[in-house]
């Protein structure tokens, strides 16, 4: 049997928005589609100059599930901040604020499982998403990055 090909396109914009909007059935469902972008390291800054991705975004909010779908679709574990920073990985910043479920995940040599709930609608993209998808084409061709204004939805 054949799986019924998406209609859109898995893209930065809708990875983040997963993320932040801790979705993780449809973060889930995204990755499985398309993973490429999973490893971009410039989806959050500080405003100050430094960069991280999102696996590191789910280690500094101890997110377990999330972490579980990042690792379960092949996830970088050594791919950490970057930027006018001290650089860390994932793995240091749980070990440093004893996050020990992510601890035991981001050590561990087996992939996580992680079963969806749900099966979620791929949403559709607003002018914030836009953006996003947009500073990472910028990224991917010259390798600057810049900072855009928070979403507000």
């Amino acid at each position: 049997m054949f799986k019924k090909k998406p209609t859109k396109a898995v893209s930065r914009a809708l990875l983040k928005k997963a993320v932040d909007h801790k979705s993780w059935d449809l973060l889930d469902k995204l990755l499985e589609i398309d993973a490429t972008h999973i490893n971009d390291n410039s989806y959050y800054t500080d405003t100050w100059g430094e960069w991280w991705g999102l696996l590191l975004e789910c280690v500094r909010h101890n997110h377990v599930n999330g972490v579980k779908v990042l690792l379960k679709h092949g996830a970088n574990k050594k791919v950490g901040n970057w930027g006018d920073c001290l650089p860390y990985t994932p793995l240091e910043y749980a070990q440093e604020h004893k996050l020990t479920e992510i601890i035991q995940l981001l050590s561990s040599h087996q992939s996580p499982t992680y079963t969806r709930q749900t099966e979620p609608e791929l949403p559709e993209l607003n002018d914030y998403d836009k953006k996003v998808n947009r500073q990472g084409e910028i990224r991917d061709d010259t390798g600057m990055v810049f900072q855009i204004p928070d979403d507000d939805d």
